[in-house]
């Protein structure tokens, strides 16, 4: 039985990595909007807005 719908590149129920939490406060501080980042990232709008209403988007600085 072959399986022709598998897709290996899900990423459902996948966390931020620490790039996307970056590159959401980046975006966020030159004034592009939550949707236009979202569609960046290639993520849901509810995901980016719950980072950012959860306030986790920091960056440390080195």
């Amino acid at each position: 039985m072959e399986h022709q719908n598998h897709n290996t590149d899900s990423r459902k129920n996948k966390h931020l990595n620490f790039k996307e939490r970056c590159l959401i406060e980046l975006r966020l501080k030159d004034g592009n909007s939550p949707y236009k980042i979202a569609k960046e990232l290639g993520r849901p709008i509810n995901t980016v807005l719950n980072e950012i209403r959860r306030g986790t988007t920091t960056q440390i600085k080195q």
